[in-house]
């Protein structure tokens, strides 16, 4: 699809389910010279398909948010998602869809957890650093200042 705001001849890769593929192979709306082969062809063709489906009334631009909602509720990441709307920034993307990323700070937590976990240390639990806890009174940590983790 031709990029909003960009350059003549610069597109960019617009993700479809494969079993779309037959039917956009046999669609053609580039013109010898790459463009549309007129500016409105898009647009008027999609009113006239919602109109006699009885659809209710939405633009071709819905389908981008709802794209957009979908794939990041889903998990895909931000980057990703971004690169596909073709964003030139991902601040872009995420000033605007945010909200809908999976919850960042929980991630975090759980990879943190899943990562410093098996190596602190908690009541009744021995560490994993030979000799770490040999010496009476001692926490097994590199620093005694500080307190393990909880999570």
């Amino acid at each position: 699809m031709p990029r909003t705001g960009a350059k003549e001849g610069e597109w960019r890769d617009v993700p479809a389910p494969a079993f779309l593929q037959p039917f956009l192979d046999g669609l053609r709306v580039r013109n010898a010279s790459g463009g549309l082969p007129y500016p409105g062809l898009l647009r008027e063709s999609w009113d006239r398909a919602v109109k006699r489906l009885a659809l209710p009334e939405y633009n071709p631009h819905d389908l981008r948010h709802k794209w957009t909602t979908v794939t990041l509720t889903s998990g895909v990441s931000i980057h990703e998602v971004s690169r596909r709307l073709g964003h030139r920034s991902i601040k872009v993307t995420v000033d605007k869809y945010g909200h809908l990323a999976q919850d960042g700070q929980e991630r975090c937590r759980q990879v943190a957890e899943a990562a410093i976990a098996p190596h602190m240390l908690t009541t009744g639990r021995a560490t994993s650093e030979p000799g770490a806890a040999s010496v009476p009174g001692q926490r097994a940590s590199r620093c005694s200042r500080h307190r393990p983790y909880r999570f």
